[in-house]
């Protein structure tokens, strides 16, 4: 056997040998991979594994092991000497014709298992794809799509974000305002917010409004701005007057 190989040099040629080979099942074909990956011998490919190991890590009763094994030997994928049962296993070990047959498949420059050279692959270039040295890959300019970029309608009002010229409830334009639903976060920032500043919350200051299928508030924004900046005040100070429009009985004037 001096031309053949070490085991540990063509493991890959020999399991490919396995899964090319139509005749065992997937129960045989697992068994036969675990064996050469898990406890083979990096010379000789040999290992000698109980049914009761083989099983436990396959998920696989100790009498399924057995019998799957009967295929690969059958195949000649696997020579093997049974034990006697009485704590002397049996041993496994590539059988010389399978060796030779992945011998030959790694000498003949499949180092790798690299895929099948055959038509209807993606070819190559030689050299590398070659990009051009400016920014962008040049094309000439599609005067079609420029056309319809400039005479396209404008998009309409995302469903949140309040239809352009809506009115919410208690006739208030909504133009400048964003309709946030009350079941999502950005209510419960509000209402944090708000009772930072001594306000009471969304549900007791403002009119609960149905838009499209969500009911929440008008609003200045979707979120409050940060503490102390300037779109805060903004926000607060117009936050306020909705309010005051809302209960006009309730004095929320505070100094800003």
């Amino acid at each position: 056997m001096s031309d053949i190989l070490p085991f540990c040099q063509i493991k890959l040629q020999y399991l490919l040998d396995l899964v090319l080979d139509t005749s065992l099942d997937d129960n045989a074909f697992r068994v036969a991979a675990y064996l050469a990956l898990a406890h083979a011998d990096h010379e000789t490919g040999e290992c000698h594994p109980s049914f009761e190991t083989i099983g436990a890590a396959l998920g696989r009763h100790a009498k399924s092991v057995k019998r799957a094994l009967n295929k690969p030997e059958t195949a000649r994928h696997l020579s093997v000497v049974r034990g006697t049962n009485r704590g002397n296993a049996s041993r496994y070990r590539p059988s010389e014709e399978a060796l030779r047959r992945a011998t030959q498949r790694r000498r003949d420059g499949d180092k790798i298992v690299p895929l099948s050279r055959v038509k209807g692959g993606q070819s190559c270039p030689p050299g590398g794809t070659e990009l051009s040295a400016k920014g962008g890959q040049e094309r000439p300019p599609n005067r079609e799509k420029e056309q319809r970029s400039r005479t396209a309608a404008p998009a309409p009002d995302l469903p949140e974000e309040g239809q352009s010229g809506a009115r919410a409830a208690g006739g208030a334009q909504t133009g400048d305002l964003v309709f946030v639903s009350q079941s999502i976060c950005f209510a419960r920032e509000w209402n944090d917010r708000l009772a930072r500043e001594g306000l009471a919350s969304l549900d007791r200051s403002l009119p609960l409004d149905a838009h499209g299928s969500h009911r929440g508030f008008w609003l200045p924004a979707r979120y409050p701005a940060p503490p102390g900046s300037l779109a805060w005040d903004d926000q607060l100070r117009q936050l306020r007057a909705m309010i005051d429009r809302n209960d006009p009985e309730k004095d929320h004037r505070h100094a800003g």
